[in-house]
C-alpha cells in the first residue's frame, strides 16, 4: 500500500465525516484543514527519517502504531488518542505546529484548537498506516531494510503532490 492509497482511504472512509461530527464542524472546513495538514504531517515524518537523532525514535514509533486497528478508519477517527496524536505532532512539526495550525486556520475557517485537534487525530492513524505499511513492504523487500522502505515511501512523497492527490479525491 502506498501513500496515496493511504491518503485516499482517509478520504473516502467516511472518516473525514466523523472528524468533522466529533468537532461539531461542517464537512468542507474539516476538508480544507485536512488538506493543508496531511501534507504537513507527511513533511514531518520525511524531517524525522532524514535525521539521524530522530530516524531510530521514528521508526519505534511506527512499529508501535502499526499493532493499532485501522482497518475501520471511521472508528479508528473515533478512537484515536488525541493526547498521544498532539505529542506525535509535536514530535513531526516541533516549532512548526503553531504556524501550520495557523496556516491551515486561514485556509479552513476553523479556530486554532479545533486545527490542532484534526491533526492530533490524524496523526495516530496516519503513523498506525504507514507504520503497517512498511511492515508489510519490508517483509516483501529483499534487504529486509525497514529504514530503507520507510525512507522509500516518504521520500516518494511531495506535499504538493499530496494536496493535488486530496483535491482530486475530495470531488
Amino acid at each position: 500500500m502506498d501513500m496515496e492509497t493511504i491518503m485516499k482511504m482517509m478520504l473516502t472512509s467516511g472518516a473525514l465525516e466523523q472528524v468533522s461530527g466529533m468537532l461539531g464542524v461542517d464537512d468542507k472546513s474539516a476538508e480544507s484543514a485536512i488538506e493543508y495538514v496531511m501534507p504537513m504531517l507527511l513533511r514531518g515524518m520525511q524531517s524525522q527519517m532524514k535525521s539521524e537523532d530522530t530516524k531510530y525514535g521514528f521508526l519505534q514509533a511506527l512499529n508501535d502504531h502499526s499493532k493499532q486497528d485501522t482497518k475501520d478508519l471511521k472508528k479508528a477517527v473515533k478512537d484515536a488518542d488525541v493526547d498521544d496524536g498532539a505529542k506525535i505532532v509535536r514530535h513531526l512539526l516541533g516549532a512548526q505546529e503553531e504556524e501550520v495550525a495557523a496556516k491551515a486556520k486561514k485556509k479552513s475557517g476553523l479556530d486554532t484548537k479545533t486545527i490542532l485537534k484534526i491533526m492530533a487525530i490524524l496523526a495516530p492513524i496516519l503513523m498506525s498506516k504507514m507504520g503497517q505499511t512498511a511492515k508489510t513492504q519490508t517483509a516483501k523487500s529483499s534487504s529486509g531494510d525497514i529504514m530503507k522502505v520507510v525512507g522509500g515511501l516518504l521520500d516518494g512523497v511531495d506535499a504538493k503532490d499530496v494536496v493535488n492527490i486530496l483535491g482530486m479525491l475530495m470531488k
